[in-house]
């Protein structure tokens, strides 16, 4: 899909030990608004059941511009700054265009 509509986006971040819970809190708080802005189509989050360190954000956009504009947003800035204690790793962070699905 050239227009990059329904662009996702796959991060993970493994949290320090002892930090799981703050690191989790961090990312609960920009979920709920980043489901709010224009263009977001599903913001979800998910724990590892068997690395309870290990959280990712699933998110779908109508297009890769809604994304970058999240990203440029006061607070996705906000949330870096707040997980950068909490981090055991830099996150790992992927993107893909839908190209089949039902």
């Amino acid at each position: 899909m050239t227009d990059h509509s329904n662009f996702l986006v796959a991060a993970s971040a493994k949290a320090k030990p002892g930090k799981e819970k703050e690191l989790e809190r961090a990312l609960r708080d920009v979920a709920e608004p980043a489901r709010a802005q224009p263009g977001s189509i599903l913001f979800s989050l998910y724990r590892s059941p068997n690395d309870p360190s290990v959280t990712i954000s699933f998110e779908r956009w109508a297009l890769k511009d809604d994304h970058e504009r999240h990203l440029q947003g006061a607070r996705v800035q906000r949330l870096m700054f707040a997980v950068s204690g909490t981090r055991a790793e830099p996150a790992q962070i992927s993107s893909y265009e839908v190209v089949d699905e039902r």
